[in-house]
């Protein structure tokens, strides 16, 4: 579902996209500051020429799907352990994305687990909800924290139809005004 999500949305609208080569984030310390400056150095250098740009794992292709146990093993710790470490690393290039460009207004979570670890990274109170977009999404803007009042559109990774996620930037470029 997600796949066709993000497959609908480059299609639909001018997007500039990264995908986030998800193996290098649990290849230890160095591989993952290594990837997670990639991502935002990408993002930062080409985000001007967008309206939209996205940050994307790349397990969402089937290929490259990984499984969590020789990790889980290899670091002595639980597969929800490995995924946190997952979660973290995207929170932690969403902040220095916006840290690096305050010109973004909004944002977008796709899935409970990155939401949470978006939120504690910024450390806000909360999403204070403003709006349903379509069932499983909601529009609102983060409470206090570094940024305070950011605008947020959040789903449910496997929330909705094709259109769901296309339609979700659509309102969020909406109540921001793009």
């Amino acid at each position: 579902v997600a796949k066709i999500q993000v497959d609908e949305l480059l299609l639909a609208q001018r997007v500039f996209n990264v995908y986030v080569t998800t193996k290098e984030l649990l290849e230890g310390d160095d591989r993952r500051e290594n990837e997670i400056a990639r991502v935002v150095k990408e993002v930062l250098d080409n985000c001007s020429d967008y309206e939209v740009c996205t940050v994307v794992g790349d397990g969402i292709i089937p290929e490259n799907r990984i499984d969590f146990t020789p990790y889980a093993s290899r670091y002595n710790c639980s597969k929800d352990d490995v995924s946190a470490i997952i979660n973290n690393s995207f929170a932690e290039i969403t902040y220095r994305i916006l840290k690096g460009n305050r010109a973004f207004a909004g944002i977008y979570t796709s899935g409970g687990d990155i939401t949470v670890a978006v939120s504690r990274k910024f450390k806000t109170a909360g999403i204070r909800l403003l709006d349903e977009v379509i069932p499983l999404a909601a529009y609102g803007e983060f409470i206090s924290g570094e940024f305070d009042g950011l605008k947020v559109v959040t789903k449910g990774g496997m929330a909705g139809d094709k259109n769901s996620l296309n339609t979700c930037i659509h309102y969020l470029k909406e109540r921001l005004y793009i």
